[in-house]
C-alpha cells in the first residue's frame, strides 16, 4: 500500500515500529531493536464529562444568543441616543429659523390687510372717528 496516501504510509511505519505480540512484553522494530520512546502509552484514566443531551445545547445557545442581542440592544440604543444628542439641536434649530421666517411673513401680511386699514381708520380726521362711534338712531 505504499505510495497510496501519506496518511496510510504514516500508519504502516507506526504498526512497524509498535509491534507488540504478548501483553506487556517490549516493543521491538523490524530489526528487533527497541524503537525510541517517542509514542506516549495511554496508560492514564482520564474522566471525560458527558456529552449535554440536545435540549441542554439547545437550551445554552438560547442563553448565549439572548446576551448577544441585549448587548447589541444596548449598543444600538447608546449610539442612537449619541446621534440625537449630535443632531437633535441642529435641525431644531433650522426649523425654528424656517418656522420664524414664515410667521414674520404671515404677520407682515395680515397686519397690511387688516391691521393698516384700522389704524387708518383711527388717525383719520378726529371728527369722522368721533362720528363713526356714536350710534344714530334709526
Amino acid at each position: 500500500m505504499s505510495g497510496d496516501s501519506p496518511l496510510f504510509d504514516q500508519a504502516d511505519a507506526l504498526m512497524r515500529r509498535r509491534r507488540v505480540f504478548v501483553a506487556g512484553a517490549a516493543a521491538v522494530d523490524a530489526d528487533g531493536a527497541a524503537p525510541p520512546d517517542d509514542l506516549p502509552l495511554l496508560t492514564e484514566v482520564v474522566d471525560v464529562e458527558p456529552v449535554p443531551p440536545a435540549a441542554e445545547v439547545e437550551a445554552l445557545a438560547h442563553d448565549l444568543l439572548a446576551r448577544l442581542l441585549d448587548e447589541r440592544r444596548t449598543a444600538l440604543a447608546l449610539e442612537m441616543e449619541t446621534w440625537l444628542d449630535e443632531q437633535l439641536p441642529q435641525l431644531v434649530i433650522r426649523a425654528m429659523d424656517g418656522i420664524t421666517d414664515h410667521l414674520v411673513t404671515l404677520l407682515t401680511v395680515r397686519a397690511r390687510e387688516d391691521l393698516l386699514p384700522r389704524l387708518d381708520a383711527i388717525m383719520g380726521p378726529v371728527g369722522k372717528a368721533a362720528d363713526d362711534g356714536e350710534e344714530h338712531p334709526d
